[in-house]
């Protein structure tokens, strides 16, 4: 990857984080003044943090990018990039471990719930698809 495109995806990132975060700060705010109906409003506001921190996570490397462009090989060397495959790939099965034993502890603590809380199902369907999806992705890849 050159330092122009790495750069150039930093800000697409930092720009797209920032509107999604926007979006949702001014839905909470259109939710709270109009005493709109809505399960828990604190949520937007809660959501929107997310984006947000990426875009700060972004803007930070993107400044230490600019402050020292050597840090550009860190970001391009092809035996640090494996490096860091391989440990997001060991932070995905750990997880996926975590992912199955809250999957386990919400059925076994809470059975009255099992196929019929909303939460059982979230927490089901995030652990099948921490299961499948790098399956999906590997096979989309080869087809690239």
């Amino acid at each position: 990857m050159s330092a122009e495109k790495l750069v150039k995806e930093t800000k697409w990132t930092i720009g797209v984080s920032l509107v999604v975060s926007a979006a949702l700060f001014i839905t909470w705010i259109i939710f709270e003044t109009n005493d709109l109906p809505f399960s828990e409003n604190k949520a937007f506001l809660a959501l929107s943090l997310i984006p947000l921190s990426a875009a700060l996570a972004s803007f930070l490397k993107l400044m230490k990018i600019k402050k020292n462009p050597e840090m550009i090989v860190h970001e391009t060397d092809e035996r640090l990039v494996a490096e860091k495959n391989e440990a997001d790939a060991k932070t995905l099965k750990i997880l996926q471990g975590l992912l199955f034993l809250s999957y386990l502890g919400y059925t076994f603590i809470i059975p009255e719930d099992t196929f019929r809380s909303i939460g059982w199902w979230i927490t089901l369907s995030v652990l099948l698809f921490s299961l499948f999806a790098p399956i999906l992705f590997r096979h989309i890849m080869k087809e690239i």
